[in-house]
């Protein structure tokens, strides 16, 4: 196997939650990001999807476009979704807390999630993880939690996140992940 060298392109934190309904139909999506460094600058961004839309907001509304172009849509919590629309950017002070004890919140532009209720701490490494066709390195410390909760312009999206345990092993559809980094 010959080592491929990587060059660094992000660091920081990526909390995320995917919502569904009684019946398992996704009812929500939210991916909270604190971006401690990048090779396009540093802030906060979140982006939240329902079926009403597609919403982006960042104090840098072009970090947070990246963000959601060349990471969020790619995911395949992201490419589950029913659709996909194009994003509503906003250029909005986003509010992020994110605590490994207690689970990640943030709020800006109407838009509100809270992940709650850590369940288990694990790290992960892909050393070449497929995103958009490009191999990336992928690393981060994974925190399943039990609770999220998304609200829009006042009005909470229904549904909960999918939460399993195989060999007591738990594992959530609401994680808050810290210490993420990526290369390519």
């Amino acid at each position: 196997m010959t080592y491929r060298t990587r060059r660094p392109l992000l660091t920081g934190a990526n909390p995320f939650a995917t919502l569904y309904d009684e019946g398992g139909s996704p009812t929500g999506y939210a991916s909270l990001w604190r971006i401690d460094w990048s090779t396009r600058g540093s802030g906060e961004a979140l982006v939240v999807w329902t079926p009403a839309g597609l919403r982006v907001a960042g104090g840098d509304a072009a970090l947070a476009a990246w963000i959601e172009e060349y990471f969020v849509r790619r995911f395949d919590e992201a490419r589950a979704l029913p659709s996909w629309p194009a994003p509503r950017v906003e250029q909005a002070q986003v509010r992020l807390r994110v605590d490994p004890g207690e689970g990640a919140f943030a709020e800006a532009a109407g838009l509100a999630v809270a992940i709650t209720g850590p369940l288990d701490a694990r790290p992960f490494a892909q050393p070449d993880f497929p995103l958009g066709g490009v191999s990336h390195g992928l690393s981060m410390q994974v925190i399943p939690c039990e609770h999220a909760s998304i609200s829009v312009d006042g009005h909470a999206v229904p549904g909960r996140p999918l939460v399993t345990r195989t060999g007591g092993r738990p594992a959530s559809s609401a994680v808050t992940a810290v210490h993420e980094a990526w290369s390519a």
